[in-house]
Parts: C-alpha cells; sequence; structure tokens
C-alpha cells in the first residue's frame, strides 16, 4: 500500500516537475550573457619592471591599460598574442625601434585591438577649430625600420591588427600607423586604423615594406600618406571617409592635402593595386571636402613623386577626383614614369573627376588631364553617379556600413596585371578596387568603434 501511493505520488510530480526543470534551464540559457565577467586588466605605467626586458609578451586573457610610452630598443622584442586588448591613454606612444621587432599575429576572428582608454562615445571627437587638444587620443603605433641596411632586418608582425583614436601629434611623427624606414622583410597584413585624431591612418616613410589588406575609416587628415622615397608594393587598400571627419571648423591639412591617397617627393614610387577611396555621402558631407583652393580629393601626388596605380577605384568627393596641381608630377605623367591605369575615377561634380590647377602644366586643362587620362591605352572610365558602383550600403555609417560591390557593379571585372605588377606579390585577380566578391573585412573589423564597449 505504502509503495504504490510512493509510486502514484511519484507520477503526479513528475508532469509538474519536468516543466518547471525545463523552464528553469531556458531562463538561465536566456540570461546567461549577463553573468559574463570583463577580462581583468593590468595597467602599465612608467615604473613596471617589465619595460626593462628583453621581451614583453602581452596575452589573450588579460586587458591591458598603457599609461605610459611603451618603447623596444634595438635587441628587444614586443609579442602580442591573438585576441589582446591594449588600451592606451591620451598622448601615449608605442615605438617600435630601430633593431627591435614586434610580433602581433592577431586571426580573423581574434584580432589585436589598440584603442583608447577613454569611455565608449567620447575617443576621438572634441576636435574645434585648431584646437588640437581637445577630446582624447593616443599618438599611435610607431616603427622604425633599417631598410638599405646590409641586413635588412625585418621589423617583425602585423597580421589582423586594429588601430582606433590614434594620430595625435607629437613632432613629426603623427599617424596612426607610422612606418619609417621598414623593409618588406616586414610583414604587414589585415590591419585597419580607424579615427585616426588629427592626422593620417597610415604614413610610409621611406622604406620598401609590402602589405595587404589595409583598411582607413574616419581619419581626420588624409588616408595613406606615401613619402620620404617610399618603393613598396600594396595591394587591397581601402580608404573610407566619413562625412564628418574632419569637421566644419578644423582647417589643418596634415601633409597639405585631405585625400584618400598622398603620394609625395621625388624619390617615392610606390606600386598600387586594388586600391578604393571611398569619399564620403555626398547627401551628408563637411563643407571642408567641398572647399575651393584646397588639395581636398581622392587622389594627391606632390613633389614630383612618381607611381604605378591599377585596377583601382577613386569616387564619391565632392570637388576633385584625382588633384593635380604640381608640375613635375605632371611632367611625370606626360612621359610615363607616373601613371595611373585600367580604374574607375568618379566625382560629385563630374567636370572635376580629373582636376588640373590652371598654369601647373602649361596651358593644359582639367579637359584636357581627363582626355589624355581617358586614353583607350590607359583603360580608365569615368562614371557620373556613385550608384554606378552598385555597392552594397557605403554610407551607412551609424549602423553597419558596406563598401561591398553587388552582382552587377563594374568593380567585380576588368583588372590586368601584366607589368609592373606581374610579379608575385599580386594576386591576380578579376576585380578593380579593394573588395570584389572576397569580404576580407569579414569578422576582424570594426566600423563602430565609437559605439564599442571595450571590457567596461
Amino acid at each position: 500500500m505504502t509503495t504504490n501511493m510512493s509510486q502514484n505520488k511519484n507520477k503526479f510530480l513528475v508532469p509538474v516537475i519536468l516543466p518547471l526543470l525545463m523552464l528553469y534551464g531556458q531562463a538561465c540559457k536566456k540570461y546567461s550573457p549577463f553573468i559574463k565577467r570583463a577580462k581583468p586588466e593590468i595597467t602599465i605605467a612608467g615604473n613596471d619592471s617589465r619595460l626593462a626586458g628583453k621581451s614583453i609578451h602581452l596575452f589573450q586573457d588579460t586587458v591591458y591599460i598603457l599609461t605610459t610610452w611603451l618603447a623596444r630598443d634595438s635587441g628587444q622584442d614586443l609579442i602580442i598574442d591573438a585576441g589582446t586588448l591594449i588600451k592606451v591613454d591620451d598622448n601615449i606612444s608605442i615605438i617600435i625601434g630601430q633593431g627591435a621587432t614586434i610580433q602581433a599575429n592577431g586571426t580573423a576572428t581574434a584580432p589585436i585591438v589598440f584603442t583608447s582608454t577613454a569611455y565608449a562615445g567620447t575617443a576621438g571627437v572634441g576636435i574645434s577649430g585648431n584646437n588640437t587638444n581637445a577630446g582624447h587620443r593616443w599618438n599611435g603605433l610607431w616603427i622604425y625600420g633599417n631598410s638599405g641596411a646590409p641586413s635588412s632586418a625585418t621589423s617583425g608582425t602585423l597580421h589582423y591588427v586594429r588601430i582606433e583614436f590614434a594620430g595625435g601629434y607629437q613632432g613629426d611623427v603623427t599617424a596612426g600607423l607610422y612606418l619609417h624606414n621598414v623593409s618588406k622583410t616586414t610583414s604587414i597584413e589585415h590591419v585597419q586604423v580607424s579615427y585616426s585624431y588629427l592626422n593620417p591612418s597610415f604614413e610610409f616613410a621611406g622604406g620598401d615594406c609590402d602589405a595587404k589588406y589595409l583598411a582607413s575609416y574616419a581619419s581626420v587628415g588624409s588616408d595613406f600618406y606615401l613619402h620620404q622615397g617610399y618603393t613598396g608594393r600594396l595591394q587591397y587598400i581601402l580608404a573610407y571617409r566619413h562625412p564628418y571627419f574632419p569637421d566644419n571648423q578644423s582647417s589643418y591639412y596634415p601633409g597639405d592635402a585631405l585625400a584618400g591617397m598622398l603620394i609625395r617627393d621625388d624619390t617615392t614610387l610606390p606600386s598600387i593595386s586594388n586600391l578604393t577611396v571611398l569619399g564620403p555621402d555626398p547627401a551628408q558631407t563637411s563643407s571642408k571636402y567641398s572647399e575651393t583652393g584646397h588639395r581636398a580629393a581622392g587622389f594627391v601626388a606632390l613633389g614630383g613623386a612618381k607611381f604605378h596605380i591599377r585596377n583601382s577605384v577613386v569616387l564619391s568627393f565632392p570637388k576633385a577626383g584625382w588633384y593635380l596641381d604640381d608640375a613635375a608630377v605632371a611632367t611625370a605623367i606626360s612621359n610615363g614614369q607616373a601613371d595611373l591605369t585600367w580604374s574607375i575615377v568618379h566625382c560629385t561634380d563630374s567636370s572635376g573627376a580629373f582636376y588640373l590647377k590652371p598654369g601647373t602644366f602649361g596651358t593644359a586643362t582639367s579637359a584636357d588631364f581627363k582626355q589624355y587620362m581617358l586614353q583607350t591605352p590607359f583603360g580608365n572610365q569615368l562614371l557620373l553617379n556613385t550608384n554606378d558602383l552598385v555597392l552594397t550600403d557605403p554610407f551607412n555609417y551609424d549602423r553597419h556600413p558596406d563598401p561591398m560591390p553587388k552582382t552587377g557593379s563594374p568593380l567585380l571585372t576588368g583588372a590586368h596585371f601584366d607589368a609592373p605588377f606581374d610579379d608575385a606579390f599580386f594576386n591576380k585577380v578579376d576585380y578593380r578596387g579593394a573588395l570584389g566578391t572576397d569580404n576580407w573585412l569579414k569578422d576582424w573589423t570594426n566600423f563602430l568603434p565609437l559605439q564599442t564597449n571595450y571590457n567596461n
């Protein structure tokens, strides 16, 4: 009798308890994200003993707060694991000196991130007129190589790295990622620099290092600045402007230009394939992009610079796609020492797609410049409407901007890789511009760092 009652009791409880257990399990699963804890944080200050050691190793399971300049000298190295977050105080620099190395090996799903210690939404903002002290920013990652030395020693590796809210001003060194005399033995691939505060995102000052898969976003200065005799090769380069950077008041133009690609000096000769310079949305553009008499353009070359640019696209600048006002550069173009071929150029003002400042090259006009660059052997195209590029959603800045070309885009075909682009460094793809059918921006990049709460 007792046994039967016990069994019946258990039979009664099973249909009652099981649903409760299932609900409890679902509730735990539903709210599990709220019990996730931030990683522990370690501050590296000026008295940190690691700064004097041969190697500094930063690990993925820890967030590092950098409150002092971190410099590596000859024979020293900085090793950073995939997925590591480094938050840097205002006006701080990370310097890899000549003979030192950095080994920053992130992955697509675990990039290495250098960002500001400021709270989300407060970094890299506050520029007003010439007040360069407004807002939060750190100086940047600066690498000094020894290209041209007998050893041409490597400066290390940068793979899957993000640099955010850098580009502060410190003497002559300015960029978010500054590469001085770095040799091609250094490996640089998949690097994004965003919201560079006052200055270029990427600066190649001399050297011959090669790089692929570089993305600049919302830079206040030029996105890419190549000068002082830089002779490297670049492929898959994205210069992605934001309509409100620089702001309406600022009159500071680093390198004398506001450009997606700025090349300077008569000893500079880069070879660049698959470049995209994507200017700001014409419907919501800062007036800074529209000022007349300034070098605000997708592409600017100065000081007699030479270059080979192929399979690229320059679009969506209000006044000039390519702004040319340098007589020595114009001469180099006319005699074949500098060229832009098999590329697409667009400008909101169609008459300025190829802009030649009066008096730059004798009596030649912008119309002459355009006619010259659209000669059949050069393979260039002029497009009159941004929509003609058939991009996915390039101007959705507040959500998730997507510059990928869609089916039917003229960018997906038309690439050419004959000399000097026939060497093994360049991948022989069909598409023009930085992006084609393979979205190399996926997972590791962040176009919304102002909305990102890092470990807080």
